[in-house]
């Protein structure tokens, strides 16, 4: 498969769409889980899949060309078959799957830990040399692929053993530890989230306390700080991992 054209799109319009690929799978999850309309289930799914893997799809990666139009095809395979409710019930668990991966990968020897190259490309490399901070960013990646993966274990099994609509059920298997109810759905695609935001939040006044050697900037700045050169780190990453699949 040939890579698509380069994009061209200027980096104003790069923010709005994300933004606009971030909104519309919010509105679009909240309907389809009020709904419980099968096609809005897929579109949401469809929209978290582009906004995922929308660094790659503006640059014209074949590699991420080639998963969006895989993950489509399946996507309404599942839903043809009347299982879009499950695709979309499956998408957290591959989020925060590949985050357990980013992560971990880059704990192997010879590697810079991932919160590392993030301290790295937001506060200089200056700050990794003092006291404790390298040892600090290798801990905090080590326990953000722990999170990760405890997560993607805890949802596995929800979406599992959910009854009448988890994915044993859905294929007629039946579930050793049944879960009746609806409300494991709004913490598989809101609460795992909100789960991650708390995290980091309690993690950032952890590190003031621990690394209380050296100066801070507040949390609002950090936050607006990784926002702003956010587009650089992912395409970093999404390179990193585009040629580990391959």
């Amino acid at each position: 498969m040939s890579a698509a054209p380069p994009s061209t799109v200027p980096p104003g319009s790069r923010s709005r769409l994300v933004v606009g690929l971030l909104a519309a799978y919010g509105v679009l999850l909240v309907a389809a889980i009020a709904s419980g309309n099968a096609w809005l289930d897929l579109l949401a799914a469809f929209a978290l899949v582009t906004l995922l893997l929308s660094p790659g799809l503006r640059r014209g990666s074949a590699f991420a060309w080639g998963l969006w139009l895989l993950v489509g095809a399946a996507l309404v395979a599942l839903a043809a078959f009347g299982h879009g409710r499950l695709a979309l019930d499956l998408m957290p668990i591959f989020v925060n799957l590949a985050l357990c991966t980013l992560f971990a990968r880059t704990l192997a020897r010879g590697r810079e830990p991932l919160i590392a190259s993030v301290i790295a490309a937001l506060e200089g490399r200056e700050r990794l040399a003092l006291p404790r901070v390298a040892g600090y960013a290798r801990g905090l990646t080590l326990a953000w692929a722990v999170l990760f993966g405890a997560q993607a274990a805890l949802l596995a099994w929800l979406v599992a053993c959910a009854v009448p609509a988890g994915a044993l059920a859905a294929f007629g298997l039946p579930s050793s530890f049944p879960l009746h109810g609806d409300a494991w759905r709004w913490y598989l695609h809101l609460g795992s989230y909100a789960l991650v935001l708390v995290f980091l939040v309690g993690e950032y006044a952890f590190r003031r306390w621990r690394l209380r050697h050296i100066p801070h900037a507040s949390l609002p700045r950090f936050v607006g700080r990784l926002v702003r050169r956010w587009p650089r780190l992912v395409r970093g990453f999404a390179d990193d991992a585009a040629r580990a699949a391959r």
